[in-house]
């Protein structure tokens, strides 16, 4: 077995001499493997086992050709190469850490994907769980490989989906740089990234120091209206006239939408028979008519002479990263190696989110200081003492959801061998990582409120708070300003001093961990060598998180202090230790019934701090009867504990726009979220077959067809507040939901309980496959090699249940989290010859429902529920003007093609409410390399 730093071995595919990745398929293709002279040999088996040993378990591997051909700059592009991952970025819910993006196999969410860099585990680079891909400099990485399916027992915990490995550069003669330049169509989002690496060896080559450094900048782009799909203003609107007898839907998406209780200037929202109503106010607070569109519900209408910021929506958020890293590496003598290196990483995201607003729910007194005299003589005369009143706060700017995250990790270890082939190796680990999110124009309730209620002082004759105006001292406050609503542009700079300001989150997260692996074989069968590897691990985690004093919650209320976000502080540790053990022992070779025949086991102990110890387990089996053909298959156990974010983090409050299936109206509705220190591990048994086929008759192809099946019991996971409304107030009135809702005095839903729970069950199960062909070819005079590759992901369930209750997310697009289409591909042709590289790639993104919890033509119209899939053709080129300078391009969407409109219904709904579908449109990258 070949070790690779500390790391486990891994498996990885076979790469010619241009870097075109072959099928992992290859018995022999993984003892062959180079990785083109820069790095040192990493040999992968999708075991730990090493060398000389195929698993059975399926792996699909992303060469540093391919990343180099695709012009991929950071790590969020790679999930859109392999089927099995979901894309998974935030572009702006700001419940959670804006640009991040996690790697989630399975569409099981990112928490059951174990994710490695060079086979060690990364602490988390946010409180609120998850590893941000983005941390990883691009120009570093040499290859990433895929374990799909369950990997508890050879991994550890939360590899329940399976394992996503980075393999980072690590000894390096000479340097290279990396310039490159993208710009979309529309020429309104720019990514200039440049990085760079040197490395040079001592001591006859026994001493090797490699640096490293990367600067990543992604303009984001802050406005969906930028694009042709993107305009229009539509939303999924919850229609008013719905009755289960007249022939309408609940919902259905609708253009040149307004809001039908807000204005930039404020609008009455009262009863048709009110004197006051259809009244809104324009410069210097001047009442002038309100027109209201038909239909309108509680957010939204259709015309009338109201305003909208959809348009404002985000498309993707402003990235800039900056990384560095370092190695040294020293060969003590020729059976042992030490190493230390240094990863950093500071990731800055910004995001823009809706002004401040108030959807009719503000309270308007008679005796209001700046309220236009016509309408408080309106309300004398008809003996009216208050109104409900809306208003979007444009005075206090476009809210801002930003994070900064840095992430520092050290790492030293040794790696030998021993007699008798056995190798060994020993790390220790230190990570500390710290996130900080801020929410800037915010708004701070009580101020802004006591603001608003102003009167006319008797002392002095100007506006002034009631709190300071009325009789009673006891709740004075000599700091307020008063603030006048009517009118666009009437907030006056004290006033926005005194309401507005930044709400923010700190928290810090560091992992101490030391592990150590033994590999050989101890004894031969008939057959060959039996192989074994055995090793530990101990791992400390501990998060510590602070927030703004206002948004600690009120004990009495458990709600915090500003308009949005008042993330809880919370701090917790974690402690595992485990120790596993592998083998593989086979049982036939070159026999008249079996050309291979080996078997293949692991089993794993881990016991945690907060839950006690677990058992995981895993045996697979590789059968060829002939050359051209092997069988493979694998069951096991999987387990994944509750991380401490999961476990410890305190209650934060989401407003989340929920429509009532009593009534259909749709409301923004407080709902709150938070760890759960009882909840279980969750367990996973995960089965998988499949078959191999390389035919010897046709030298280069390689085909792979793999089942599926994850069924995961008490499964961690938040119902989302919709489906916990659905399921209470639906048909099917399931009182465990109803007590998760709390009620005003008018009976509507006033919140909404969403903690994390070990829900019954989660299913998912389909086929993987995969085709790769490669021939050497003549053109032009030239020899070369053209490749091709097909990659299917077909999924066949996908579902989640809780309280006996099933939701499907299998093709529901537009669910959050979860959803992923039933079918997922990629087709890439290559071709390399000389200096010359091109390459075409087809990336095939399935459609499905809009959601499958609606009923066509009763929730959604049927076409509207429909959504189609969408195919991306990418062009690539590179040309070698020499051995020290390439110059490469690329475009992506070459047909510009426009994702599917599925808006929410939220204040400024996310117009294609799905992550899967390319929202920049047609996109040029150009670049150059240098090497020396």
């Amino acid at each position: 077995m070949l070790l690779t730093n500390a790391a486990p071995a891994w498996a990885r595919q076979a790469q010619d001499a241009n870097g075109a990745t072959q099928s992992e398929s290859a018995p022999n293709a993984a003892a062959n493997a180079q990785t083109g002279g820069e790095n040192m040999e990493l040999v992968v088996t999708g075991s730990r086992l090493g060398s000389g040993f195929t698993a059975p378990t399926p792996v699909t591997v992303i060469g540093e050709a391919q990343i180099q051909d695709q012009a991929i700059a950071s790590v969020a592009e790679l999930a859109y190469e392999i089927p099995q991952l979901r894309i998974n970025q935030n572009v702006g819910k700001s419940s959670e850490p804006v640009g991040q993006s996690v790697a989630d196999l399975r569409a099981l969410g990112g928490a059951r994907t174990l994710l490695l860099l060079d086979g060690r585990r990364l602490a988390a680079t946010s409180p609120f769980g998850g590893i941000d891909t983005n941390i990883f400099p691009v120009s570093l990485i040499s290859g990433v490989e895929v374990v799909t399916g369950g990997a508890s027992a050879a991994y550890g915990s939360d590899a329940v989906a399976g394992v996503v490995n980075f393999s980072i550069l690590k000894k390096f003669e000479g340097v290279k740089i990396d310039a490159s330049y993208g710009l979309s169509d529309y020429a309104d989002h720019y990514r200039p990234v440049v990085s760079a690496a040197a490395g040079h060896s001592f001591l006859d080559g026994r001493l090797n120091l490699t640096v490293a450094g990367d600067f990543y900048r992604n303009t984001g782009q802050t406005r969906v209206d930028s694009r042709p799909w993107g305009r229009g203003d539509p939303v999924l609107f919850s229609n008013p006239n719905y009755t289960a007898t007249n022939g309408q839907t609940r919902n259905y998406i609708a253009y040149n939408a307004l809001y039908s209780r807000m204005t930039f200037g404020g609008v009455t929202v009262v009863p048709a028979t009110s004197p006051l109503y259809g009244i809104q106010f324009g410069t210097n607070g001047n009442p002038t008519p309100f027109t209201y569109g038909n239909p309108a519900n509680t957010i939204f209408m259709l015309g009338g002479s109201g305003v909208s910021l959809i348009g404002e929506g985000n498309l993707l958020s402003p990235i800039t990263r900056y990384s560095g890293f370092g190695r040294v590496n020293f060969e003590v003598s020729d059976s042992l190696t030490a190493w230390a290196e240094v990863l950093w990483s500071h990731v800055e995201v910004r995001s823009d989110l809706p002004p401040n607003y108030d959807n009719g729910t503000l309270t308007i007194q008679r005796d209001n200081a700046y309220l236009p005299s016509s309408i408080r003589a309106t309300m004398l005369a008809n003996n009216i003492g208050s109104f409900a009143f809306g208003r979007v706060n444009l005075e206090d700017g476009m809210s801002q959801n930003n994070s900064d995250a840095r992430a520092l990790r050290y790492a030293a270890g040794l790696e030998g061998r021993l007699g008798g082939g056995w190798e060994w190796d020993l790390h220790i680990q230190r990570s500390e990582n710290t996130f900080r999110q801020e929410a800037r124009n915010n708004r701070i309730q009580s101020r802004w409120l006591q603001g608003v209620d102003s009167v006319i002082s008797p002392v002095t004759g100007l506006p002034a708070c009631r709190i300071n105006a009325n009789a009673s001292t006891a709740d004075d406050n000599p700091a307020c300003v008063p603030i006048n609503v009517f009118g666009p542009g009437s907030i006056s700079p004290a006033a926005l001093a005194w309401y507005r300001g930044t709400s923010f989150y700190d928290a810090r997260m560091n992992q101490d961990s030391i592990g150590a692996n033994v590999a050989g074989s101890p004894f031969q069968t008939w057959a060959g060598d039996v192989k074994l590897a055995v090793g530990g691990e101990y791992r400390h985690e501990q998060i510590d998180s602070v927030s703004d004093p206002i948004s600690i919650a009120n004990p009495a209320t458990g709600v915090g202090g500003w308009r949005s976000i008042n993330q809880q502080p919370f701090s917790g540790k974690l402690t595992v230790w485990e120790g596993y053990l592998e083998a593989a022992v086979p049982l036939a070779k070159d026999t008249a019934f079996a050309k291979n025949l080996d078997v293949n086991g692991a089993i794993r102990y881990t016991d945690y701090s907060s839950s006690g110890g677990v058992t995981t387990w895993k045996v697979g089996i590789n059968y060829a009867p002939i050359a051209d053909v092997r069988f493979r298959g694998t069951i096991s156990r999987d387990i994944r504990a509750a991380n401490i974010n999961e476990l410890f983090s305190g209650r934060n409050q989401v407003i989340n726009s929920v429509t009532d299936p009593r009534n259909n109206v749709t409301t923004p509705t407080l709902s709150f979220s938070g760890g759960n220190s009882a909840l279980k591990p969750e367990k996973a048994d995960t089965k998988a077959v499949g078959v191999v086929f390389q035919p010897s008759f046709i030298p280069g192809l390689n085909a792979s067809i793999d089942y599926y099946s994850i069924k995961i019991n008490d499964a961690i996971t938040a119902i989302p507040p919709q489906t916990i409304v659905n399921n209470c107030f639906g048909p099917a009135n399931i009182s465990s939901f109803c007590s998760l809702i709390t009620l005003n005095s008018v009976n509507q839903i006033a919140s909404i309980q969403a903690t994390l729970i070990n829900a019954q069950t989660i299913e998912a199960a389909g086929l993987d496959m995969e085709l790769s062909y490669r021939r050497p070819v003549e053109w032009f005079g030239s020899t070369g090699t053209i490749g091709t590759r097909l990659l299917v992901n077909y999924m066949d369930k996908l579902a989640v249940t809780a309280s006996g209750v099933t939701t499907i997310l299998l093709g529901d697009i537009a669910a959050d989290p979860g959803g992923q289409p039933r079918w997922k591909a990629n087709f890439d042709l290559t071709y390399a010859g000389g200096p010359l590289r091109l390459g075409a790639y087809v990336r095939y993104i399935g459609g499905g429902k809009f959601r499958t919890t609606f009923v066509d033509d009763v929730d959604l119209p049927a076409d509207q529920n429909d959504v189609k899939g969408r195919a991306y053709v990418d062009l690539s080129a590179a040309y070698k003007l020499n051995e020290h300078i390439e110059l490469y391009g690329k475009v992506d969407n070459l047909l510009n093609n426009a994702p599917p409109v599925i808006p929410n219904a939220i204040f400024v709904p996310t117009v294609s409410n799905s992550q899967m579908y390319d929202k920049v449109g047609r996109y040029y990258v150009a670049g150059v390399r240098l090497k020396f």
